[in-house]
C-alpha cells in the first residue's frame, strides 16, 4: 500500500474525521429522520469532545507506553564498549517525522519528535560507546529523507554522527527489514532500539520478527494533565488520542498481516 493511500485510510478511520463524517452523515439523516439524524450529531459530537480531553488522550497514550530503560553504566572515556556490544550491538533511532523545507534552515531537518529521539539515541551513544544507525525514508515531496536528515542533526548538534543510513523505509516493519540487512553482515544482532515509548511496542514486535535481540530504549513519555485541567478540550489531547488508536490501528494491521502470511 503507497504512502499516501495509508494516510487515507488512516485518515478516515482516525480522529477527528471519524467524528466529522458520522456528524456529517447525521446531518443528512436530519432530512428524512429527525431524531435519528440529531442523536448521530449528538453522539459524534460528544464523542469528539471526550476525545479532546487530556483525561483521555494522555491515558490512551501512557496506556501504550513501555517502562524506561534502566540507564547502561557510564564509560570511562576511551574504554571499550560495554556488552552486550562483545556479542555485536549497536543503536538503532526510528525517525519520527521531519520538517518540509524549514524556513531558518533552509532546507528539510528533523521535527521535534525526531529530535527527542536523536537526543536520548546520543545519550545512549555516549553512555555505551555503541555505534548508532539511523532509520527513515523519503516522506511525500520532500529533499531528505528522514535518514538523512537525522544523520545532519546527529552530527552537527550532538557530535555523535552515525555509522549507518537506511533511508529506504516508509513504515516500522520496513525499518526493521532494512536495518537487519545493514547490521546482519556484521554480525550485529542486539539493538538498543530508540524510538517513542508510544511506539514502542509495535517497533519491538517488528524488530524481534526480523531477528534482533531488542533492548526497548524509549523516550518522550506522556505527562498526565491534572484535573480539572485534564477535563478541557485541547487540541493536544486531540493529537494524542489520534496517535494512541493510530498505534492500536497499526497493531492489528501488522498482527492481521502476520495471520495473512502465515
Amino acid at each position: 500500500m503507497s504512502v499516501f493511500l495509508t494516510a487515507l485510510v488512516a485518515s478516515l478511520l482516525l480522529p477527528p474525521l471519524c467524528f466529522i463524517l458520522p456528524a456529517l452523515g447525521g446531518l443528512a439523516l436530519m432530512r428524512r429522520h429527525r431524531a435519528a439524524g440529531a442523536m448521530l450529531v449528538l453522539t459524534a459530537l460528544v464523542a469528539l469532545a471526550a476525545a479532546s480531553t487530556p483525561f483521555v488522550g494522555d491515558r490512551l497514550l501512557a496506556a501504550l507506553e513501555t517502562p524506561p530503560l534502566m540507564a547502561p553504566p557510564a564509560r570511562a572515556p576511551g574504554a571499550t564498549p560495554h556488552p552486550p556490544a562483545a556479542s555485536g550491538a549497536a543503536i538503532v533511532v526510528l525517525g519520527g517525522g521531519l520538517g518540509r523545507e524549514s524556513p531558518e534552515y533552509g532546507t528539510d531537518t528533523v521535527n521535534p519528535a525526531t529530535l527527542e529521539r536523536l537526543r536520548y539515541a546520543a545519550w545512549l551513544h555516549r553512555r555505551t560507546g555503541l555505534p548508532i544507525l539511523v532509520s527513515g525514508g523519503w516522506p511525500i515531496d520532500t529533499r531528505l529523507s528522514e535518514a538523512e536528515t537525522m544523520r545532519d542533526s546527529l552530527t552537527a548538534d550532538f557530535n555523535a554522527p552515525p555509522r549507518w543510513i537506511e533511508a529506504d523505509s516508509l513504515n516500522t516493519r520496513e525499518n526493521a527489514a532494512r536495518a537487519q540487512a545493514l547490521l546482519a553482515p556484521e554480525a550485529i544482532r542486539s539493538v538498543y532500539l530508540v524510538t517513542h515509548a508510544w511506539h514502542m511496542p509495535r517497533a519491538r514486535r517488528a524488530f524481534e520478527q526480523a531477528g534482533f535481540e531488542v533492548i526497548a530504549a524509549p523516550t518522550g513519555y506522556t505527562s498526565i494533565t491534572p484535573s480539572p485541567m485534564a477535563w478541557i478540550p485541547s487540541g493536544q489531547a486531540l493529537r494524542n488520542t489520534h496517535i494512541a488508536l493510530r498505534e492500536w490501528l497499526g497493531q492489528a494491521w501488522y498482527r492481521l498481516n502476520s495471520a495473512v502470511r502465515g
